[in-house]
């Protein structure tokens, strides 16, 4: 194995199938975690088969030829450990989390189901129910909402604008078999990486995981369907909604960026993220909620995605202050762009995104969330290199960062209020609160 240096020191290794492993020894730590990472999520599927990863991630859990359904969960949670996953644009994850002496016993169950997911066919028609009832439950929340709005504004038919979850026509459309080739043509060892983290051998740890994915054969890589570029606004690009269980407007303001692989801007664009609206000392936060009380809450960030990144301001307020806290929004932005940022501004930056970054780290199931995250999207160097370019960016870098990305000309907005009731149901909401 080789050893990744400095700050998280892990062992990396590939499989002669190619599947790829990180090893993170935690010798104080009494449980393991082991994060199995595939290469496909929301933006690999065909538009007639949206949903189809997510869709996939719980039929994994249904079992195979030779585990009946729940049989991974009965093994993990009944030695009292934790089972989950999770789908995104760019990839799927499952991961147990149990004692260290346990590993032997239960990773096994998690490679019989990730390689081998039988998708039963009786099980298929009950979980899409599952399925159905979670995307109407989404519907009811409105931060998703929300988030679903821009992401669609934002992106328009390139498939980050879709939902992850999918759609319940998409859903309806969706057959065993075609959930199958999906499988056979994704689930394969070179589109994989196995994490293990806390407190194992990293020989030992290895050895288990070739012992259970080792035999896994290599394939042809799939092929995704055409992507579309990432959309630049031209102008100002709004648009509005509203919704039923909304007490307080939302508003976001979005530009796009850069995707994974131009690290060196995306890192200085979470850094731009970070002076403006992360924490009570930032500019966007002290301003708007500290000092005028026009917000009740206001952040930024900077979303990094495989193919195209976006960077976004979101405030949740009153809609009579939706116009002011916008144009005050462009305001400090333009400011930024004429007068950059001091040195102690970028330093206290600095020490916050670090900060942030070890506390992410502390448990075997961060770690492993990590180390899976990015050595899927861009490779785990990825890591180390970010915490070096956190330390290099100098006030001149952020402002120019503010001048290329963060037109005041081209941006994307998108506001979703609370659905306006009409007068008669008005008067008769006065009448009953009399």
């Amino acid at each position: 194995m080789n050893r990744f240096p400095r700050l998280l020191p892990a062992y990396t290794h590939r499989l002669s199938n190619g599947l790829g492993v990180i090893v993170h020894p935690i010798p104080i730590a009494d449980s393991v975690t082991v994060d199995v990472w595939v290469r496909t999520g929301g933006r690999h599927e065909p538009p007639e088969w949206l949903g189809l990863s997510h869709f996939l991630e719980h039929m994994v859990f249904k079992g195979s030829e030779r585990l009946a359904p729940g049989e991974l969960d009965w093994a993990v949670e009944g030695r009292g450990g934790v089972t989950n996953a999770a789908t995104g644009q760019d990839y799927t994850h499952y991961y147990i989390t149990v004692a260290a002496a346990d590993l032997a016993d239960t990773l096994p169950y998690l490679a019989e189901v990730v390689l081998r997911a039988g998708i039963p066919d009786p099980e298929f028609e009950r979980e899409r129910q599952v399925v159905l009832e979670e995307i109407r439950r989404a519907a009811d929340n409105p931060d998703y909402t929300a988030y679903q709005l821009l992401m669609q504004t934002a992106y328009g038919e390139h498939p980050y604008g879709r939902p992850v979850l999918g759609t319940p026509e998409s859903l309806m459309q969706l057959t065993p078999e075609v959930m199958r080739a999906y499988h056979r043509a994704w689930y394969r060892p070179e589109s994989m990486t196995v994490v293990v983290t806390g407190g194992i051998d990293p020989e030992r740890a290895l050895a288990l995981v070739e012992e259970q994915f080792g035999s896994s054969a290599a394939g042809p890589a799939p092929v995704s369907p055409p992507i579309p570029p990432q959309p630049r606004p031209q102008g100002i690009l709004r648009r509005e909604s509203d919704h039923a269980r909304l007490e307080q407007a939302r508003l976001k303001l979005a530009w796009p960026t850069v995707g994974i692989d131009d690290w060196q801007q995306a890192c200085g664009l979470e850094m731009l993220a970070s002076v403006l609206g992360d924490g009570r000392t930032s500019r966007l936060v002290h301003l708007l909620r500290e000092q005028r009380g026009w917000v009740r809450a206001i952040g930024c960030s900077s979303l990094v995605l495989k193919e195209g990144g976006l960077f976004c301001i979101g405030a949740q307020l009153e809609p009579k202050d939706v116009a002011r806290v916008e144009a005050t929004i462009l305001h400090e932005i333009e400011k930024l762009q004429q007068d950059g940022i001091g040195q102690a501004e970028l330093d206290r930056t600095r020490r916050m995104l670090i900060h942030e970054f070890l506390f992410s780290a502390e448990s075997p199931s961060q770690l492993a969330g990590i180390y899976g995250y990015y050595e899927t999207l861009g490779g785990v160097q990825r890591i180390q290199e970010y915490l070096e370019l956190v330390q290099s960016f100098t006030p001149a870098q952020i402002r120019e960062l503010a001048q290329q990305y963060l037109s005041l000309e081209a941006y994307v907005v998108t506001v979703l209020k609370p659905t306006a009731l009409d007068p008669a149901m008005a008067s008769e909401l006065q009448l009953a609160c009399r």
